[in-house]
């Protein structure tokens, strides 16, 4: 897995994934992971928490997953080529916070593929995506 001191570079690092409170949580070859605590900003006027957040976290989780290289190299996350995502539930600020977990599913070196599902912490499956990526860069 990787080391805590990575993940934290990346979860100090600001930008959409701080602005939404998504905390990359686990990452390694193939694997991807994030949480997000719930807050009322998460949510659409019905209360519950917006379609768009469970979009968010699972396109970072699964790009996530085939970009991965150990250090000393930097964590670059995936670009993404296409998502999709399916609804399952709802969830609700009494949820309290979600979890999304992503595995690469195949591919080779310029394009891989990966699956995901945003769960409650009750287990309850929240939502699920699939989508087709390409690994990260490092900026020159």
């Amino acid at each position: 897995m990787t080391d805590d001191r990575r993940l934290k570079i990346l979860n100090d690092a600001g930008g959409f994934n701080a602005q939404n409170g998504i905390m990359l949580t686990a990452w390694d070859d193939g694997f991807g992971a994030v949480r997000v605590d719930i807050t009322p900003h998460h949510v659409n006027p019905m209360r519950l928490v917006h379609g768009g957040l469970y979009t968010a976290m699972l396109d970072v989780a699964l790009a996530m997953t085939g970009s991965y290289r150990p250090a000393p190299d930097p964590l670059i996350p995936g670009l993404t080529l296409s998502l999709t995502t399916q609804f399952l539930a709802a969830a609700t600020l009494d949820d309290g916070y979600l979890i999304a977990e992503a595995r690469r599913t195949g591919g080779g070196k310029s394009v891989f593929f990966a699956d995901g599902t945003v769960r409650a912490p009750s287990g309850r499956i929240i939502a699920a995506a699939s989508g087709v990526f390409k690994p990260g860069r490092p900026l020159q």
